[in-house]
């Protein structure tokens, strides 16, 4: 059975990865409402590293960021700025799978594909 779960992103600031590790090693696919930023990445990489073992062998992860045509000019860059300072995060969405399920994350621009 395909588990989907979905993490508002201020959850992940309160609890650190432990219980989307924890989903993850049940075999439940998470998504995040909001793009990872690369330090935020490299802290679940990490604990993720120190979670592997025979049942749990690791994750698959790709995130995309939320951009319009209009966001290309000075006035837009600096509204997704405010945008993001205001809200604390990057407007865009994160997933994470199981690398038992999610064999491969295939990204473009403006999409993301799970090989399962």
């Amino acid at each position: 059975m395909l588990r989907i779960k979905f993490v508002p992103y201020e959850r992940i600031k309160e609890e650190r990865f432990k219980k989307i590790l924890k989903d993850l090693a049940e075999n439940t696919i998470v998504l995040v409402d909001a793009k990872l930023n690369a330090k935020e990445e490299a802290a679940l990489i990490a604990e993720t590293m120190r979670s592997v073992s025979d049942k749990f062998s690791g994750i698959e992860l790709s995130s995309i960021e939320i951009k319009s045509k209009k966001d290309n000019g000075h006035y837009g860059r600096f509204k997704n700025a405010l945008i993001e300072r205001i809200v604390g995060k990057k407007r865009g969405m994160t997933v994470l799978g199981p690398a038992k399920i999610v064999q491969k994350i295939k990204r473009n621009p403006e999409e993301l594909l799970l090989y399962m």
